[in-house]
């Protein structure tokens, strides 16, 4: 079976014991990990339990592997914390996730946006 590309939510909450300061910084170093596919977007939580999400868009298995596997690892950035991975269903792209949040802001709250992603 071919493997199909999407964007996957990874939400996490750091321990207990993490500052803010370290927990932003473990994901800011963790999403940069060019094996994970393409970081397309990302955010910290604001109070406790500290921790946050990013969405990335994965291509190829190996891509999805690294994301799932290497926070197991002792000298992972976010090794120690809780992690969840959710497939979204209609951003199976960048694009696609762009064009996802422009048509949630126009159908729910009247909000037009015009933006064109520029991947060259």
């Amino acid at each position: 079976m071919s493997f199909k590309s999407r964007c996957y939510l990874v939400y996490g909450f750091a321990p207990a014991e993490a500052r803010a300061i370290e927990a932003n910084r473990s994901l800011n170093n963790w999403i940069s990990n060019q094996e994970f596919g393409k970081i397309i977007y990302h955010e910290h939580f604001a109070t406790k339990p500290l921790g946050g999400f990013a969405v990335f868009e994965v291509n190829e298995q190996k891509e999805l592997d690294a994301l799932r596997s290497e926070p197991l690892s002792e000298t992972s950035h976010l090794y120690g914390w809780t992690l969840s991975y959710h497939p979204l269903t209609h951003s199976t792209n960048t694009d696609k996730f762009i064009y996802q949040t422009q048509y949630t802001l126009s159908s729910y709250r009247d909000v037009k946006m015009e933006y064109q992603l520029d991947s060259e």
